[in-house]
């Protein structure tokens, strides 16, 4: 081993050597006459060369230039292990040496290469290594990697070659080759963890690196195993190319949108527009952005899409809770169409609604529209301008495809989202980029003699859709805040949207941030409570997913949906990726994509009610699936602890069950409620006995055992004073509603104040359902002292005890039995202010803040470690970490 110094090298060149001994020589004399006015010091790394002319090239330099070369040897370790050993070598005897290059022994430099490329570090002191474009000899190729750097494109492309000059604070860092990666493209794996610990490079346009390009080499075996190796790097580099790391990079890098907002003439370049570095630019800078892009589209980069959408209807949108999920499903649907555009719709007073197109409509009333910048820069380089323009007029060429967002008439921001000129600012803003005087420059003249080295520039949404099967990602960054999402396949304001809502309360309580995810369901019903409490509500609109039905197989008798296995899941997996936590409220083929989330870092939670019953009365349903996918969910959040014992005795473990216990569906003031519970006890034995059925109207709720109750007791003239409120919504469309029902039913009411007044006005609440989980209209009835009479079906003997706070029924006996029980009660007022009193007693205090609290805790101890470790920080950094 031969080991030489000279007078304080400002820059090391490290050169590995492996069986070129003859084209080492031109290596070696690249550097030798390279015009600086700094010492440059080469280290030759004999890698265990088989040939001897390797070792004899190497010695004879080293003899000849003793101030400027250097001669290591070492065993064979391969190409890392051999620039590593050089590496360490001048951060140990070379102190004064700034930066590193390394040129491999086959290739070669121009002669000013290291001076420029010096000066270029000099110039940029935020620069931690400066990389080339590649100028094949040999094979002539030339390749341009200009423009700024990207580490979103980065992680999908080589983008740095080895021949970089590298700062020696990288290496003092602990950042080095990895001698085990031996598949290829160790360069890549290299400058990807450089950029992961905060690093970032530079391109010089004229570096003067010249790559010597054959048919068979290293590279080529690399080309030919490039799905392994991009496979291994996905793995090893896991949490860069995680969705949530990759649109943090997207947005300081890369952004997806160009929102145009004319009313205030600028331009907002981002992903998520409430998020933090939102970059804005005018109009004029936008076309000098767009047509730089159009001449040398892998160097300069613009948005891939560009959105049209005033200010005032971005906020409108933001108000409503549905600007993120617009734009999602603007982008979504450019599946069918290049222009894409938004109308706004009013609803009914506490409804909303999504209708969605693939091709013609109303395109006059849009307040968005959107255009792949592709198709946009076909429009500005076209000689004429008709076919854009026929978007105004009633019939147009352009293919477009719409969303019509239908919001509640009351919405108090409507006068917002009444700016419907999306298409005439769009087609202004065509004629004024078409009249730009970058134009001129857009012919087919070629500016650069290089050919395009990055073609991901152009489509960088693609790079993050590669995680969703080439769906859109949900345009929502991480902002520290925990996000929390409840899933359920509709909103009618059944007991399962009424939990929904509740939960979502109580977590937001314990600072957790609710979002509703809707799959099916088009058209659905929210109340000022709901808008109030979510801090958004979205549509999956995906006609292939079902919640239900379809499939081929079951398990314990339930039908696994179709939805489960075959649908988009990239759609769905794109619309919930973002969240910290995702709750399935008998979601069902939901169930099929938690797996996925789970592998993305959101905690899976799944909520249960109830096993549905079948035609024949098999247990089925939503339990059962939630089993088949147990290893998908963290958490099984049953509603009472009858279910939860049944989760843990069918092989749910008792760690993953957190039981939430059902409290009443809405909150009402103390004082209230004890005013009413002592007008009740008030009430003379001559009064009728009120008795009140509050609820759905469907099979399982017993509807023809209430018709035989209600008929027995006008058939015996009992003293007694029926209301039955509800939405008449049968399973069976063609079974009618009893008649001694349809004569007395109310509309339903989901008004709190409302409700809380019907119970008041209620001594006995009828319920003869043949399964249930523990029902909230038991739970609320009893903490307003009106006494249940319920068949004892699903949890309900969780809080109903017969005789003590109410009356329960085996439900072979439930219509004899109730009738027994209104008739003792309309005669035994004492008896029934007894148990009134109980439940009255008994249910004070219990509510939803209460119920969650075991739950909120397990997110909260959860969301510590997953957010501890999916912290973005590295990623998005601008400058290296102290050394």
């Amino acid at each position: 081993m031969f080991i030489r110094t000279c007078r304080s090298p400002r820059l090391g060149v490290v050169i590995p050597i492996f069986g070129h001994s003859s084209l080492l020589i031109e290596a070696i004399e690249s550097v030798l006459t390279q015009k600086a006015d700094f010492a440059i010091r080469v280290i030759l790394v004999n890698d265990g060369c088989r040939f001897p002319e390797t070792d004899e090239v190497c010695r004879d330099y080293a003899a000849a230039f003793p101030d400027q070369i250097t001669y290591l040897r070492k065993p064979n370790g391969g190409l890392s292990d051999a620039r590593n050993f050089g590496i360490r070598h001048i951060l140990a005897a070379l102190p004064s040496v700034e930066a590193v290059y390394l040129l491999d022994a086959d290739n070669r430099l121009r002669r000013g290469a290291l001076a420029r490329s010096m000066a270029e570090l000099d110039e940029h002191p935020d620069a931690d290594w400066v990389y080339p474009n590649i100028d094949m000899f040999g094979t002539q190729q030339a390749w341009d990697y200009g423009g700024d750097y990207s580490l979103l494109l980065h992680s999908t492309m080589n983008l740095c070659e080895a021949g970089s000059l590298i700062r020696r604070r990288v290496f003092e860092a602990g950042i080095m080759f990895d001698a085990q990666f031996k598949l290829g493209w160790e360069d890549w794996d290299f400058f990807l963890c450089a950029a992961r610990a905060g690093f970032r490079g530079r391109n010089l346009e004229d570096f003067g690196f010249l790559y010597r390009k054959r048919p068979e080499s290293m590279l080529a075996d690399s080309a030919r195993d490039h799905p392994v190796i991009e496979a291994a790097m996905r793995l090893k580099h896991k949490e860069l190319m995680q969705p949530d790391a990759l649109m943090a990079l997207e947005q300081t890098e890369c952004p997806r949108y160009a929102i145009v907002a004319p009313d205030r003439g600028e331009v907002l370049y981002t992903v998520d527009p409430l998020a933090d570095q939102v970059r804005r630019l005018t109009v004029t800078e936008f076309a000098a952005d767009i047509w730089r892009s159009v001449i040398i589209p892998g160097r300069y980069h613009t948005p891939p899409f560009l959105v049209v959408m005033a200010s005032d209807v971005m906020d409108g949108l933001r108000t409503a809770g549905v600007l993120h999920w617009a734009l999602w499903k603007i982008e979504d649907m450019h599946r069918h169409a290049p222009i894409t555009v938004l109308n706004i719709g009013r609803a009914g007073p506490e409804r909303m609604g999504v209708v969605h197109s693939a091709r013609e409509t109303n395109r006059g009333a849009a307040v968005a529209l959107s255009i792949g910048s592709k198709l946009l820069k076909e429009v500005l380089t076209d000689g004429s301008t008709y076919w854009i323009d026929t978007l105004s007029q009633p019939t147009c060429d352009p293919p477009v495809a719409g969303i019509e967002l239908k919001l509640p008439a009351a919405f108090d921001a409507s006068e917002k989202l009444t700016r419907p000129t999306a298409v005439l600012d769009f087609l202004s803003l065509v004629h004024r980029l078409r009249a730009s005087p970058f134009r001129a420059a857009a012919s087919d003249i070629s500016w650069d003699w290089r050919k395009p080295g990055i073609a991901p520039r152009a489509a960088t949404q693609e790079i993050v859709r590669r995680s969703f099967r080439g769906a859109a990602a949900f345009p929502r960054l991480r902002d520290g805040d925990g996000h929390v999402g409840f899933i359920l396949p509709l909103i009618e304001f059944g007991g399962v949207e009424k939990v929904a809502l509740n939960m979502a309360r109580g977590l937001r309580a314990y600072g957790w941030v609710p979002h509703a995810f809707v799959l099916e369901a088009q058209d659905i019903a929210v109340s000022l409570e709901w808008r109030n409490t979510f801090e958004s509500t979205n549509f999956l609109a995906e006609s292939d997913f079902k919640v239900w039905g379809g499939g081929e197989f079951s398990f314990f008798g339930t039908t696994l949906p179709r939805s489960t296995t075959e649908a988009p899941h990239g759609t769905a997996v794109g619309m919930l990726h973002w969240l910290d936590v995702a709750i399935s409220f008998q979601g069902g083929a939901v169930a099929g994509i938690m797996g996925q989330l789970r592998r993305l870092g959101a905690t899976t939670v799944l909520s249960l009610h109830l096993s549905d019953h079948s035609a024949f009365g098999r247990p089925e349903g939503n339990t059962y699936l939630g089993l088949a996918f147990e290893h998908a969910f963290d958490i099984f959040a049953p509603c009472s602890h009858k279910l939860a014992d049944w989760c843990h005795a069918m092989g749910v473990p008792r760690a993953k069950i957190v039981t939430v216990q059902n409290a009443p569906g809405f909150e009402v003031p103390t004082e209230f409620l004890a005013r009413t519970q002592g007008a009740r006890d008030s009430r003379r034995s001559s009064d009728p006995l009120r008795v009140l059925y509050l609820g759905r109207l469907d099979r399982q709720k017993g509807l023809e055992r209430l018709a035989a109750v209600i008929a027995g007791t006008k058939r015996t003239k009992l003293n007694v004073e029926w209301r039955v409120i509800g939405t008449a919504v049968v399973s069976d469309k063609n079974q009618p509603l009893p008649a001694e029902i349809k004569a007395i039913l109310e509309p339903p009411i989901t008004d709190s104040d409302a409700l809380s007044k019907v119970l008041a006005w209620a001594d006995v609440l009828v319920l003869l359902s043949s399964y249930e989980g523990l029902p909230l209209t038991i739970l609320e009835a009893m903490r307003a002292g009106v006494v249940p009479v319920a068949t004892d079906v699903g949890a309900v003997s969780e809080v109903v005890r017969d005789g003590e706070n109410g009356v329960l029924l085996p439900l072979q006996n439930a219509v004899t039995g109730c009738l027994d029980a209104i008739t003792t009660f309309a005669k035994n007022r004492r008896l029934l202010r007894r148990l009134s009193a109980r439940a009255f007693a008994e249910r004070q205090g219990y509510n939803w803040t209460i119920a969650i609290e075991e739950l909120a805790e397990r997110l909260a101890n959860k969301d510590v470690s997953r957010l501890a470790e999916r912290s973005l920080s590295s990623f998005a950094a601008t400058s290296p970490p102290p050394i």
